[in-house]
């Protein structure tokens, strides 16, 4: 091996790097879609191409002449197999074919705002791929711009139009109707098999669309094995569930009323109930002449319901609309240390829910929380059995985050200041100080929104 490693290195220093590599203006550029050439695509993508693609774009990669050397072969595979799981840059994407996505631009953001790619050791052996100051520049500039012509960004005050976190809306475009009937079926327990539960059990709209409580209890009291994510804002997830389990949220209302350890009822016996019942007769009657009552038509009229759940106009919602005083100087330091950390996973209206991150990149989260491991905390491996998703989990949306504890899936920690201090150790591999801790916790206060007009620390 030794041996091995010398020859690897009189080889990496008798060759310039570039003539290695065949980088730079060697390699022929692909097309750029016409359509996407508008707020310098084309340039950043030729930056991307020279720079990004040979890791991040499987299949893709420019082989140096060194690439089958033992060492060599072992480490540029490492380097593929970890970019590949953090960022794919598909050439249907860097040629403008298909828009980088909402996920995309906040992770290569946050990589470039911290000097986090390519990483060291790839430079220490090809020192000619460092991004420029001005190529940095040029991508950041394109991501706000992106930013800015997304319908999220709407709301957003013109010099705010490019953050990574955008207002959320003041309403849903649903139907009212609906939205009535499954406010009486998310309250009505009914839907439970001994009439003593229902779907505001677990996701009280006075705290927070949750329990507070560290595991849901269901049926006959029955203890759960994780915590209750909030129903506000949840139209915001790309699935349902801590797992993900649900593709939407009518999927996901099926789910707890069947579940023998939640709601302990059977859909065939819940329909049967509710067409007792002459209001729920003719309301379904007038929304669903068709069907009728049907658990189709019931979970409908609940994922419904449960879209219109937004909490918007917090303080944070009036900052980003224009008001410069709706924040104190602490609260914007927390944010932009936020930014600085963590909204590569919470970005968008929700501040979260549109990926899934494995708990524990940096540390051991499991370890750290000591106690023996449960069939809940492998995650996204209970659905899709891949041992690549073991401990990965849907990113919690922060809208409300103050009372929406206990934290993680687990929901193991009360205090927000102790999880803000652990996600930064297992997540981030950072020991924030007392002073970053407070700054962050100040800015996630400002989250707390209103439903129906009043604030959600009032209900």
């Amino acid at each position: 091996m030794k041996n091995w490693f010398l020859l690897f290195v009189v080889i990496i220093l008798a060759f310039p790097i570039s003539n290695l590599l065949g980088l730079n203006g060697e390699n022929k550029p692909i097309s750029i879609i016409s359509t996407a050439t508008s707020n310098n695509f084309a340039e950043v993508s030729r930056i991307l191409q020279n720079k990004c693609v040979d890791c991040h774009s499987p299949g893709m990669m420019r082989k140096p002449i060194y690439a089958d050397l033992p060492i060599a072969k072992q480490l540029m595979a490492r380097d593929i197999r970890a970019a590949s799981k953090r960022f794919i840059l598909d050439k249907k994407v860097y040629s403008g074919e298909q828009p980088f996505s909402p996920l995309m631009l906040a992770r290569l953001e946050q990589v470039i705002i911290n000097n986090k790619m390519p990483p060291a050791l790839y430079l220490s052996m090809h020192w000619t791929d460092s991004l420029s100051s001005s190529e940095k520049e040029t991508i950041l500039k394109w991501i706000k711009s992106e930013r800015s012509n997304q319908s999220w960004s709407k709301e957003s005050a013109t010099n705010f139009k490019g953050e990574p976190v955008q207002p959320l809306p003041f309403s849903a475009d649903l139907n009212p109707e609906k939205v009535a009937l499954g406010d009486k079926l998310f309250h009505d327990t009914l839907l439970s098999g001994d009439n003593t539960l229902s779907c505001a059990s677990c996701h009280s709209l006075k705290k927070g669309g949750t329990d507070q409580l560290p595991v849901a209890t269901g049926i006959r009291g029955q203890q759960g094995p994780i915590n209750s994510p909030t129903v506000y804002n949840a139209m915001y997830n790309l699935a349902q569930f801590w797992d993900g389990r649900a593709k939407d949220l009518q999927n996901q209302a099926e789910g707890p009323v069947a579940n023998p350890g939640e709601m302990g009822a059977h859909w065939d016996d819940v329909v049967s109930k509710l067409k007792e019942v002459p209001e729920y007769q003719e309301s379904f009657k007038n929304l669903y002449p068709t069907a009728g009552i049907t658990k189709a038509t019931v979970t409908q009229a609940i994922a419904v319901f449960e879209a219109s759940l937004l909490t918007p106009n917090s303080r944070f919602d009036q900052y980003l609309r224009g008001n410069q005083d709706a924040l104190t100087e602490k609260e914007k330091a927390g944010y932009q240390l936020f930014k600085q950390n963590c909204s590569s996973c919470h970005f968008g209206p929700a501040l979260g829910g549109q990926s899934f991150e494995k708990m524990g990149v940096k540390q051991n989260y499991f370890s750290l929380r000591g106690g023996d491991l449960t069939l809940a905390d492998n995650g996204r491996f209970n659905v899709t059995q891949k041992e690549s998703d073991r401990h990965f989990f849907k990113v919690p949306v922060l809208r409300n985050i103050e009372i929406t504890y206990p934290y993680f899936h687990d929901g193991s920690v009360n205090s927000l200041s102790e999880a803000v201090r652990i996600m930064g150790l297992v997540q981030r591999g950072k020991q924030f100080n007392a002073e970053e801790i407070d700054k962050i916790v100040s800015f996630l206060k400002t989250l707390t929104g209103e439903y129906q007009g009043v604030s959600l620390t009032e209900k």
